[in-house]
């Protein structure tokens, strides 16, 4: 059963790792016929400006799309300092495509206009940021307020977890390359999660079929003196000839309760817990020493899991006697 369970699960992970294997195949090769241009700044704001005039509607050059296309072909990587920005051009490729096939004044404005934001955007970076001590100060003394005293950074336990989430992507990335590592992460948390969820049922199922086997025994229709306590004792020593010695143990304390039930030590009901009986029992009932030793037993046998053999069974048939549940 693990065997097949380890297959199946083999055979999901190999052919994720396939599909996985094709479409980062699929995307090396388009990377490998158009590389990014690397620009500097002043050279990227240079290309906006001769790809807006490539969109320009006076110009009616028919070869200009394809002027531009090959001008976008594999995008941008733009240098800033000590920064690389990727800038995708696969939009502005779309639409020079469109332009081909339909001079649409329409498509010629909503380019230069797309150019032109991304124009801004570039200026917009290369300003020197507004000073926020002001702003900074500001919210240092709302958080210093008594209702912000929770709230503090990522703790040395979230640094931790990043780290290390980190850490597996870049192993991802190196395995299947940059591409295809969210993907392969998202398969291999589901992969977890799948396992999780499988290994959890197992245990919930056989916790479930344990109880079940173990309750089996234990009266829950009628009250446990439906059934005579010499039938419960017969019952339990059929158990001690199979070797099944917590059971017989078991079965016997239930020929004991059966047995006080039998003569009236309290009223029938189905469902007491062993340490309730006890209590029904007087102090100075001549029982009670007898009925706590054989509860303690029970416990510490059935429910605590104490390993069980013959001398176990053979002290708790000596307390059902001294109980008075004698064979005749």
């Amino acid at each position: 059963m693990k065997l097949a369970r380890s297959m199946l699960l083999l055979s999901i992970v190999l052919l994720c790792l396939g599909a996985l294997g094709t479409a980062d195949t699929e995307k090396t090769e388009t990377a490998l016929i158009y590389q990014a241009q690397k620009l500097s700044f002043p050279e990227y704001l240079a290309e906006l400006d001769r790809i807006s005039a490539l969109a320009d509607p006076s110009n009616e050059n028919q070869q200009t799309p394809d002027e531009a296309i090959s001008r976008l072909r594999g995008g941008w990587r733009v240098v800033a300092g000590k920064q690389e920005l990727e800038i995708n051009t696969g939009w502005l490729i779309d639409q020079f495509e469109k332009l081909k096939k339909n001079s649409d004044s329409g498509i010629r404005t909503e380019l230069r206009k797309r150019l032109g934001d991304l124009k801004s955007d570039a200026l917009a970076f290369q300003q020197e940021p507004a000073d926020a001590t002001a702003a900074r100060t500001t919210l240092s003394q709302i958080l210093a307020r008594s209702e912000f005293h929770q709230v503090h950074g990522p703790t040395w336990l979230d640094r931790l977890k990043f780290r290390i989430l980190e850490w597996i992507f870049r192993q991802l990335r190196r395995f299947f390359g940059s591409s295809s590592a969210p993907a392969a992460g998202r398969i291999l948390v589901w992969t977890l999660v799948l396992v999780a969820v499988i290994t959890l049922a197992f245990f919930v199922y056989r916790t479930i079929r344990q109880s079940a086997r173990e309750d089996s025994v234990v009266p829950q229709i009628m009250p446990v003196s439906a059934k005579q306590w010499r039938v419960w004792m017969s019952e339990a020593q059929e158990a001690a000839a199979s070797g099944l010695w917590r059971e017989a143990v078991h079965l016997a304390y239930w020929a004991g309760i059966s047995f006080l039930e039998e003569r009236s030590a309290w009223r029938p009901d189905k469902a007491r817990t062993p340490r309730e009986y006890l209590r029904l029992l007087p102090a100075a009932s001549e029982h009670r020493p007898a009925l706590s030793a054989l509860t303690r037993k029970l416990e510490v046998t059935w429910y605590g899991n104490d390993p069980a053999g013959p001398d176990t069974f053979s002290e708790t048939v000596t307390l059902l006697e001294n109980l008075g549940c004698r064979q005749a």
